[in-house]
């Protein structure tokens, strides 16, 4: 059985009928304890907290040892976790926007007779030059 030693810091005990009890312990710990309105009625900042507490397997339960659980979690990363070769990702970028292209890579730019709206419109999909859209 564990034994800790809160100071009440907050009490919180409106008009439901569940109060919360904030406190901290010596070591900065915060704990947050939802209870009944009823058993809070001593409760007030300042005052201290005395908790004990232990762990219990449940009987019939099955359970995966403490080396197990504690790496499940990092054992099956998800797919936001995962992380591709940075230049991988440049290339792969690269070819997509390649493929909205007009002209290739080995084609010379067409800068000579194109104007800045005309390459504008290009790019921005739509016809003509000034002033058309």
């Amino acid at each position: 059985m564990t034994t800790q030693v809160f100071r009440v810091s907050r009490v919180h005990a409106g008009t439901s009928p569940v109060a919360r009890i904030d406190a901290v312990d010596a070591d900065g710990h915060d704990l947050r304890l939802e209870v009944p309105r009823d058993l809070v009625r001593s409760a007030a900042p300042g005052r201290l907290l005395v908790l004990q507490w232990s762990m219990h397997d449940v009987p019939g339960a099955v359970t995966e040892p403490a080396s197990t659980q504690a790496a499940t979690p990092d054992a099956a990363p998800t797919t936001a976790q995962v992380r591709s070769d940075p230049a991988a990702v440049d290339q792969e970028f690269m070819e997509m926007m390649a493929r909205g292209r007009l002209t290739t890579a080995s084609s010379p730019p067409a800068a000579q007779g194109r104007s800045i709206d005309r390459e504008l419109s290009t790019l921005l999909g739509t016809t003509g030059g000034k002033g058309q859209k």
